[in-house]
């Protein structure tokens, strides 16, 4: 009986010992897990910088050539009010663009206020003639 209880004890220790070796294994590989994730999260937050300030800065130069504004007023603001400041940049010029199309109807007209709609569906001697009247 004492053999079987040896044999037992031994066997109980073998597996005790097998099991805090693998216990220490998976802390070891645990703290190496957490140290790869901070460095992870820290290069995840290094490029979400990067991303941040090339996004910021695509978007100042779009400003600084639609307007008038000063690269150092726009520096400072986020990029949800330079988002805005371009979509309503992007407005305003887009509105304007129609106006600029607008032309005299005849080659020989000199008077910039005659345009398309006054001369629609008139000969050339009734805009040679309002041009006289203007």
């Amino acid at each position: 009986m004492t053999s079987k209880k040896t044999s037992l004890d031994a066997t109980v220790k073998t597996q005790l010992a097998s099991l805090t070796l693998d216990k220490a294994t998976l802390e070891r590989d645990k703290n190496t897990l957490l140290e790869e994730n901070k460095e992870l999260r820290k290069q995840c937050v290094q490029l979400a910088s990067v991303i941040e300030n090339e996004l910021k800065s695509d978007l100042i130069v779009k400003i600084l050539t639609k307007s008038d504004y000063k690269q150092a007023d726009l520096e400072p603001l986020k990029i949800e009010e330079l988002q805005h400041i371009d979509e309503t940049l992007s407005k305003v010029k887009g509105a304007s663009a129609v106006y600029k199309t607008i032309r005299t109807a005849s080659e020989t007209a000199n008077d910039s206020r005659l345009t398309v709609g006054c001369l629609f569906g008139k000969t050339r001697a009734q805009i040679l003639a309002m041009q006289g009247e203007h």
